[in-house]
């Protein structure tokens, strides 16, 4: 399946929720444009990037008595501007080892299910020296879970014991990974509430611990969002961003929403990378972000 069928697959509930309430709209006079910014708005593109989007229609002198086709098009690179800045990949060849990424969020984000695609995905870059480190010492389950991702890539698995400092654990990690030359270190943590400051405290301690032993450029702490929040996310990524410096973002579960067009909002807000986007549970499904292709697919174009 080709980017472009797996974004639109992916983004089918929020592309119908927002396409369909444009094609709506009675007509495309200058009166309706309102009607297009009730629409946008109810889609959790928010009332700031709302007013971007309008204004950058109008730059471009889109005539509202167009086609509504026409419409949809400019509005996709409207938004593809604003996505375009948050492109990046994960891993880069001036990647100083070893790499170490830790992935926080709140509980059931998807951080840890999110890790076990992310080896899948270093595995097929022919990035093999990778280690994974579960400092989540208080959830046996999602230890196991975790274990089981890398025995089916066979990577090397670390763990603590029942209650460990995860600060301690992620250091051990660490230090193992730099005697060994070890490329690339995942780190699971311990879901959390951005309003619970003795969790995002500890968070900070493991962040701390971690760079005492590297360069702060060799640790990418990876905000994982639950994309079902909708616009509840820009206040998880600016509590979390508060705590540790985010890094990058991975958004989840796009597929059982219809509030994907908070991506843009998050996008316009905050300058960090969108490194990847979740579209369903199986191993390929977790997709590399691509402006071009979110943008024509949020808007169900077929090609662009």
């Amino acid at each position: 399946m080709n980017l472009i069928k797996k974004f639109k697959n992916g983004l089918k509930k929020s592309s119908h929720f927002l396409t369909s309430n444009i094609l709506n709209i009675n007509s495309l006079s200058k009166e309706s444009i309102e009607d297009l910014e009730n629409v946008l708005i109810s889609s959790d593109i928010g009332v700031e990037t709302t007013t971007e989007l309008i204004n950058n229609l109008k730059k471009n002198n889109l005539d509202f008595s167009d086609k509504k086709y026409d419409l949809l098009v400019n509005l996709a690179k409207a938004i593809d501007l604003i996505l375009k800045k948050r492109e990046k990949k994960i891993i880069s060849e001036t990647d100083l080892f070893p790499k170490i990424f830790m992935f926080i969020g709140v509980n059931g984000s998807g951080k840890t299910t999110s890790i076990g695609k992310i080896i899948h995905y270093l595995n097929l870059s022919g990035k093999n020296k990778i280690l994974v480190i579960a400092c989540d010492t208080y959830r046996a389950a999602a230890v196991e879970q975790l274990k089981k991702w890398t025995e089916i890539d066979n990577i090397e698995f670390m763990h603590g014991v029942d209650n460990q400092d995860p600060a301690s654990l992620a250091y051990q990690g660490c230090e193992k990974a730099i005697k060994e030359n070890i490329q690339y270190v995942l780190i699971d943590t311990a879901g959390r509430l951005s309003n619970n400051s003795n969790l995002l405290n500890q968070l900070l301690k493991i962040n701390n611990v971690i760079l005492k032993l590297v360069k702060y450029d060799q640790l990418s702490n990876i905000l994982v969002l639950d994309g079902t929040s909708g616009s509840n996310m820009l206040n998880q990524v600016s509590k979390f961003d508060e705590i540790v410096k985010i890094n990058g973002l991975i958004i989840t579960k796009l597929d059982g929403t219809a509030k994907g067009g908070a991506i843009i909002s998050i996008a316009k807000k905050f300058e960090i990378p969108i490194y990847f986007v979740g579209m369903g549970e199986k191993e390929d499904d977790l997709i590399e972000f691509n402006s071009k292709s979110f943008s024509y697919s949020l808007l169900d174009l077929e090609t662009y």
